[in-house]
């Protein structure tokens, strides 16, 4: 799917941080500054939208891992849908500390979850009493409100998307002490230095703007 700079425009892709708040890194990429609001250049948002999009077109024609990271509630539910039509790993809630960097101990947590869905499948769950068996059910469903997205991924992704660069900033940290493929999408506020190929400077404060990033990159 080719995107447009009307397009960009219609999902208000474009508008960006309080002058104030923005970084001077991400000056190269305004086309101005209106009542007090920076403006992104739409032409550096197709661009980069159209990178990302080729980028990720590619690891998937390899079936490598791929897995898209935003912890924004207002997409929570659009992100699961969108992931799993596309066939991509996904983390929609708080992200656990440590999820790239003790990813070993992660995944053991992932593999106890698949157990405990099997085990509340099985007879030995039926012969349980009605509240041992909703102790059952609520540690399930905790564990796979975090961790339901990611439940095939069997090693440390390939290529990890990351929604709101400068709020994961945490989390984009652990991408670069593992030195691992990312696209960030983040505002003007953004303030690490990042290879223009694997960033989307956009809007990740308004809904119709991560919507169509997103869409544009993954489907």
């Amino acid at each position: 799917m080719t995107v447009s700079v009307e397009q960009v425009l219609e999902a208000k892709a474009h508008i960006g941080t309080l002058k104030s708040e923005a970084h001077p890194k991400t000056q190269k990429y305004r086309a101005g500054v209106y009542s007090g609001v920076v403006v992104i250049d739409p032409e550096c948002i197709v661009e980069q939208v159209s990178a990302a999009k080729e980028k990720i077109d590619a690891l998937r024609k390899e079936w490598k891992q791929i897995l898209v990271v935003a912890e924004k509630q207002m997409y929570r539910k659009e992100l699961e849908e969108l992931a799993e039509k596309s066939g991509i790993h996904y983390l929609n809630h708080k992200v656990p500390s440590g999820f790239i960097t003790n990813f070993d101990t992660l995944f053991k947590r992932i593999a106890t979850m698949n157990d405990l869905r099997m085990f509340i499948g099985s007879e030995e769950f039926s012969a349980l009493t009605k509240k041992e068996q909703l102790t059952h059910k609520r540690k399930l469903a905790k564990a796979e409100r975090v961790y339901k997205g990611v439940t095939g991924l069997k090693k440390i992704p390939d290529l990890v998307v990351v929604v709101d660069g400068q709020m994961m900033s945490g989390f984009i940290e652990e991408i670069e002490n593992k030195s691992i493929d990312s696209i960030v999408i983040a505002s003007t506020n953004f303030s690490k230095f990042w290879k223009q190929e694997n960033l989307v400077l956009a809007n990740i404060g308004w809904y119709k703007s991560i919507d169509f990033v997103l869409k544009s990159i993954l489907s």
